[in-house]
């Protein structure tokens, strides 16, 4: 891993980094859940996060939470191909909001599949229901898995 100037980070650096992200994804996380109970845009629910809360979205939230916006109907599709015995209306919002961020997070910042995967179910085991973590792991190892292979069919 380098920044900006081609030096390799240091450890603390590194961790500092991971600390920043895990902290936005919480923020894109709770702003995509909030978007399950209202029709307000994701810039309105943070303006009013801001006002409440304090926090402040960064470059990494935006450009989650503008991805989604735009591919909303797109990143549904793949969760409604991926889960099976389920229908996506009856999906709990947690998992849904957190493979929502996951697949997002894929797309657009190219973050590899397997930390996505992984702090998805971090994510999903701190704010969900105990099974629930287990859900997002198949349903997002599904999606990743048959996005792969239709790349390489593609090829």
């Amino acid at each position: 891993m380098s920044n900006n100037n081609g030096k390799s980070r240091t450890k603390e650096e590194r961790d500092a980094f991971v600390a920043k992200r895990r902290e936005a994804r919480e923020q894109c996380f709770a702003i995509l859940f909030e978007m399950t109970f209202t029709d307000d845009s994701y810039q309105d629910i943070i303006d009013t996060a801001v006002e409440s809360r304090l926090i402040v979205a960064d470059k990494f939230t935006i450009k989650v939470l503008e991805y989604f916006t735009k591919h909303r109907s797109e990143i549904d599709d793949v969760i409604k191909a991926n889960i099976k015995g389920w229908t996506f209306e009856r999906l709990s919002r947690v998992p849904l909001s957190v493979i929502r961020l996951a697949l997002c997070e894929i797309r657009c910042c190219k973050t590899p599949e397997s930390v996505a995967i992984n702090e998805a179910v971090e994510l999903t085991k701190k704010y969900g229901a105990e099974k629930e973590a287990s859900f997002v792991n198949a349903v997002l190892g599904a999606a990743v898995r048959k996005e792969d292979n239709d790349n390489k069919n593609e090829q």
